[in-house]
């Protein structure tokens, strides 16, 4: 009886099964329907390391990540751990800024479930990862519903649904909103299955070709956008340098980002809704309160698709940044007053403390030691002192010294009007190490270019220049300004002002007429500015000097939403764009400029600069006299001991001296030669 019923029992049971989808299990991996799906998945997880797998839905299990045929690590969680993860995670992540994008999520559930309980929390956790969501029987406008929220609503843009219509069919569906029709108010009109694009698969033998069209469909969505509108906020300016118009005057150049945004419109193939944002709003940065400001703004709040020439220095605490590969890296220096020191070459030569000191003494030594001398041997004559034999005298003992100390290594005469033949060769060594040190200054600094200008960071803090910066770069500036380290930076920054900065012509004048201020630009339009004739400033065509050092560095780049699906394609077009040679074009444009510029100032102001370099020639009649005065010095010595010995020699043929023993011939000192 018990083994009829339980027959009954079977049959009642496979009937109602019949009627409805099977349950999957552990062991069906070779089942048709789990095959097809799981070549599905290893197809779609190309260049994924890790799958995670949320258990939302015990009616409808997840099996195909256990069966792939190349496993990658496995996460299994419940929906509710999931959802608590996902928490803790927000609470402990502050710093992370970039989503990864190696990471895949196989869910599973109904329309309801996927909707409230497992897209939000994917959205929040990482929306440029890979979904794959398996339900059962769901209806078309579903779908459409389901595609529609996690695109538009939850930024989901990597998601795949397999719908499993019976036991060995799966109907495998994707979104492309790029071929959807828009309102006139340029409004996402509601998507339906027909937006949608369906494959039913019912064979094995059909998921190669179909995995092929699969990665080619998800290739070929963002390169041809059929006429999409992409929200692009750019300051739109007759090239780069807009700011520096009042110098090219009428020599301008194609402006980079915006032939970068021509090629991927062309090669897109989308509209453009341009966002025309102030000068200083066309960068993103941080405001004080902590709220994203300019194009940071809206990239956080998905109002854009692209940030063109956004100025980026700083890897701001926000998740939903992406920046593009680099085209360049700016650098600002500061340009100040030319000839700011004026006379500190000379200076630095003769009137540093250690020259003064040297000749001080020198002078001290030359006129003092001969006058203490004559003035001992004038009092020892007066007071009728015992005297010494003539090599033996005091002050014989006392110039020989001071010959020593001077280098003058020949014996000195007794007499005193000779003995100031020492004064000549003293006041020559009194100049000469200041004069050495200005030919060694001005051999390593060949004119008063380097000597008195303004050449490091450290002479800037010290003078009393107000340092200036325009509003452009004032925001990158002050966020930057309290991470650095360098103590030289920071008191540069703490210094920094905006204050009459909107017009570069008043900026640069200021700095030319009044020499009291010192402007932060961009390095490479250092150049520039340098060409500049300055008309409008008459009788003044130099009257800058650039520091080289640089002070802040940043980058110029092109900023999407993480959450964008055009990331990547962005990211090619720019790194063609490179490769191409268009920062190197632009780079050349600009050195064509600065070159026409050079040619205008020279043709419109031939006459020389009305500073004076000070070089070799201005020390010439310093060394005509002082060796002059040297010859002279030494001429008058040997003419002296020439008359000394020839009045000797006759003396001796005169008057024959008396046999006496030969006595050696005192010396206090020996001079080796």
């Amino acid at each position: 009886m018990k083994q009829a019923c339980s027959c009954v029992l079977l049959v009642l049971l496979w009937q109602r099964v019949t009627a409805v989808l099977n349950p999957l299990r552990h062991n069906d991996c070779h089942s048709r329907a789990v095959s097809m799906e799981t070549r599905i998945l290893d197809n779609y997880l190309t260049d994924q390391h890790t799958v995670t797998v949320i258990e939302s839905c015990t009616e409808i299990p997840i099996m195909s990540p256990y069966c792939l045929h190349n496993p990658v690590p496995l996460n299994a969680f419940t929906l509710h751990r999931f959802q608590a993860f996902v928490h803790q995670s927000l609470e402990h992540t502050t710093q992370e800024l970039e989503y990864r994008t190696n990471e895949c999520f196989v869910g599973s559930g109904h329309m309801d479930d996927l909707l409230t309980e497992l897209l939000p929390y994917l959205s929040e956790y990482n929306p440029r990862a890979k979904v794959m969501l398996i339900t059962q029987e769901m209806a078309d406008q579903e779908l459409a519903e389901l595609f529609h929220a996690a695109w538009y609503r939850y930024r989901l843009l990597q998601l795949i649904v397999l719908n499993h219509r019976a036991n060995d069919t799966i109907e495998s569906c994707l979104f492309n909103p790029f071929r959807k029709a828009l309102s006139p108010e340029l409004r996402y009109l509601p998507t339906g299955k027909s937006d949608l694009h369906c494959r039913l698969l019912t064979d094995g033998q059909q998921l190669d070709a179909y995995n092929r069209e699969l990665n080619l469909f998800i290739d070929d969505r963002v390169y041809n956008l059929n006429g999409y509108p992409l929200n692009i906020a750019m300051h739109v300016s007759n090239g780069s340098t807009s700011a520096y118009d009042c110098i090219l005057g009428t020599v301008s150049f194609t402006d980079i980002d915006q032939e970068i945004l021509s090629i991927m419109q062309k090669q897109m193939n989308f509209s453009l809704i341009l966002h025309k944002n102030e000068l200083e709003l066309s960068i993103g940065y941080i405001h004080q309160n902590g709220t994203p400001v300019g194009t940071l703004g809206l990239i956080e709040q998905n109002a854009i698709d692209l940030a063109a020439n956004s100025r980026i220095i700083h890897n701001y605490d926000t998740r939903n940044l992406l920046y593009l590969h680099y085209i360049s890296t700016e650098k600002l220096v500061f340009i100040t007053p030319r000839n700011y020191f004026r006379n500190r070459d000379k200076t630095q030569v003769f009137i540093n403390p250690f020259s003064v000191a040297y000749m001080l003494t020198n002078v001290l030594l030359s006129f003092g030691v001969p006058m203490i001398i004559f003035l001992l041997e004038y009092a020892a004559r007066r007071l009728d002192v015992p005297r010494e034999p003539s090599s033996h005298t005091f002050g014989t003992k006392v110039l020989n010294l001071v010959g020593i100390i001077y280098n003058v290594s020949v014996k000195l005469p007794r007499a005193d009007r000779k003995r100031w033949i020492i004064v000549g060769l003293l006041v020559y060594n009194i100049v000469s190490y200041p004069i050495w040190q200005g030919v060694t200054i001005r051999y390593l600094h060949p004119s008063n270019q380097q000597v008195n200008n303004i050449n490091s960071l450290e002479e800037l803090i010290e003078t009393e220049l107000e340092l200036k910066v325009s509003h452009y770069h004032e925001h990158i500036v002050r966020h930057e300004g309290p991470h650095f380290q360098s103590p030289v930076y920071s008191a540069l920054s703490g210094r920094l002002s905006t204050r009459n900065t909107s017009s570069l012509r008043d900026s640069i004048e200021q700095i030319i007429m009044h020499g009291n201020s010192a402007l932060l630009i961009a390095e490479e339009y250092v150049p520039l500015v340098l060409a500049g004739n300055y008309r409008w400033i008459p009788g003044k065509p130099d009257g800058i000097w650039p520091i080289q050092k640089p002070i802040y560095e940043f980058y110029k780049s092109m900023a999407v939403p993480k959450t964008s699906p055009f990331a990547g394609t962005f990211n090619a077009i720019v790194l063609h764009c490179v490769e191409a040679g268009m920062n190197d074009r632009f780079k050349h444009q600009l050195e064509t400029a600065v070159q026409l510029m050079q040619i205008r100032r020279v043709r419109e102001h031939p006459s020389v600069p009305d500073y004076i370099v000070f070089n070799m020639e201005h020390l010439l009649p310093l060394f005509i006299f002082y060796f002059a005065m040297l010859l002279l010095s030494g001429g008058i010595f040997l003419i002296e001991l020439a008359v000394h010995a020839f009045q000797a020699s006759r003396a001796r043929s005169q008057q024959r001296a008396p046999l006496r023993v030969p006595v050696e011939e005192y010396v206090p000192f020996e001079f080796v030669h």
